[in-house]
């Protein structure tokens, strides 16, 4: 079965972007310093879900997703963050963990952090771990669908985020 890339999507609505090259990573910080650019520009993908549905939270690369706190905004509590494994499938032409917030042609919800939503244009991963789109916030509500969410999150310095991962309760 043939899936369309997110690059592919967003020329088929003609909307404008701009490709953001940068050297491979991981995670969101390692990205913002290799693209040269602040941590609280760009935005990070994080999947949740209940059940069988699963939903995308954005926020910006310097900030944790505060996994019960969401769960009570969206009164769903059985929320959970999924691992990467359990939705690679859901994203075929993407590498796993690279894919954008493009909730009308993935399916799914979007909750953007409001601070991302308030700024002219929005940066994310463009699919693969060295490529990032760069578009604006009003086109990328066009393609993402997203709903405004200004809690169940908060912005954390490197350390911080480590200590929560150990601890197995934020991400």
């Amino acid at each position: 079965m043939y899936s369309v890339s997110p690059i592919e999507y967003l020329d088929s609505l003609l909307i404008d972007y701009i490709l953001v090259p940068h050297r491979t990573s991981f995670t969101a910080q390692a990205t913002a310093e290799s693209a040269h650019i602040k941590d609280h520009t760009l935005s990070k993908v994080i999947v949740i879900g209940s059940g069988f549905r699963m939903s995308m939270v954005v926020v910006p690369a310097n900030c944790i997703v505060l996994q019960s706190d969401l769960a009570q905004i969206l009164n769903t509590p059985s929320l959970n963050i999924i691992p990467e494994s359990q939705f690679a499938d859901r994203f075929p032409e993407c590498e796993v963990g690279a894919m954008p917030p493009f909730g009308k042609l993935y399916g799914m919800d979007v909750y953007a952090a409001k601070e991302i939503l308030e700024k002219k244009s929005i940066i994310f991963n463009g699919g693969t771990h060295n490529l990032l789109i760069k578009m604006s916030t009003r086109d990328f509500l066009e393609v993402s669908g997203a709903k405004s969410i200004s809690f169940g999150y908060k912005a954390v310095t490197l350390a911080n985020a480590r200590k929560a991962q150990d601890k197995n309760r934020l991400w």
